[in-house]
């Protein structure tokens, strides 16, 4: 067994020392060059989309960075829950250990306020006002209708998978044509993310280790949570297209337009799903919490291995 209160300590010590304002990262007037890229191509799959031309691959690689903001301002509705209600569970227990997890939460509301900065800033220089999803407190509710357990692996999932996107905007072929602030912005999320991955593993450890017959109904509710942002991911592509074909000005062709949504709906659940599953310590996170978690795992993941 972890010794789990210095392991608390020890993500509230981390936590402090990467601590980020948002005003720092994207003060009030700022304004977005947008003759540059925002997020990785291997994010987006603009590039080989054939039909476009060269500022259309830009201005929708632009409109999906403006969507990636407000789905994790989106998402992050439930992992505020999450983190609230465990830390709930600590109350007039160990203190430490429900600190931490308050610090979890709060660092959640503020990624929330800051995507939505991003979200608005960026409206005001586009050229059309982006469509977004509005129903994330029903997915919150949803999403946390399932066990804390179930929530835990997808959040774990979720959290692993920003570090994914932060090592591909760095990647020596994409690093100097990315959009500096955009890159700044993925790495503080994720720096704080890092302490977020470690909470989620020592809280379903300890459920764990108290109902290990919880993980194979858990695996199921995973399998379902994925599932259903699939069906979210498919939503915001419906939206991102709409904005993109206002915004370039031309009626796409039946064929153009399924070029460029079956190409996008590919990086969607690569980028959101796929990726997150074959994050290497993501598989070694659930191996160490159960064998059966990270074999269950890996027998979902080929329907989501799709870039």
């Amino acid at each position: 067994m972890l010794n789990q209160t210095h392991e608390y300590q020890s993500c509230i010590q981390a936590s402090e020392r990467v601590a980020w304002k948002i005003d720092d990262l994207l003060p009030k007037d700022t304004s977005l060059d947008f003759t540059r890229r925002f997020l990785s191509d291997s994010l987006t799959n603009t590039e080989g989309i054939t039909c476009l031309s060269a500022g259309e691959k830009l201005m929708l690689n632009q409109i999906r960075s403006n969507s990636y903001a407000h789905l994790f301002l989106f998402l992050e509705e439930y992992a505020v829950a999450l983190a609230a209600q465990r830390a709930g569970l600590e109350l007039h227990g160990n203190p430490t250990h429900m600190r931490a997890l308050l610090r979890f939460s709060e660092e959640e509301l503020k990624h929330q306020q800051l995507f939505a900065r991003y979200t608005e800033t960026f409206a005001r220089g586009f050229k059309v006002p982006p469509a977004l999803l509005d129903n994330q407190v029903a997915v919150a509710k949803a999403i946390m209708s399932k066990s804390n357990l179930g929530v835990l692996f997808f959040n774990l999932h979720m959290e692993l998978m920003t570090q994914q996107h932060y090592v591909e905007t760095m990647r020596d072929n994409e690093r100097e044509s990315l959009d500096p602030l955009f890159r700044n912005m993925l790495k503080h999320h994720w720096q704080e993310e890092a302490q977020h991955t470690r909470l989620d593993f020592l809280e379903a450890q300890k459920i764990i280790d108290g109902a290990p017959d919880m993980v194979d109904a858990a695996m199921t509710e995973y399998a379902e949570l994925l599932q259903a942002l699939r069906g979210t991911l498919n939503a915001q592509l419906q939206l991102d297209l709409q904005t993109f074909e206002k915004a370039a000005e031309r009626t796409f062709t039946e064929a153009e337009r399924k070029e460029i949504f079956d190409a996008q709906e590919r990086s969607y659940v690569y980028g959101f799903i796929g990726m997150g599953m074959k994050a290497p310590l993501f598989l070694s996170r659930m191996r160490t919490l159960s064998p059966r978690a990270e074999r269950r795992v890996l027998e979902l993941a080929p329907d989501y291995y799709c870039n």
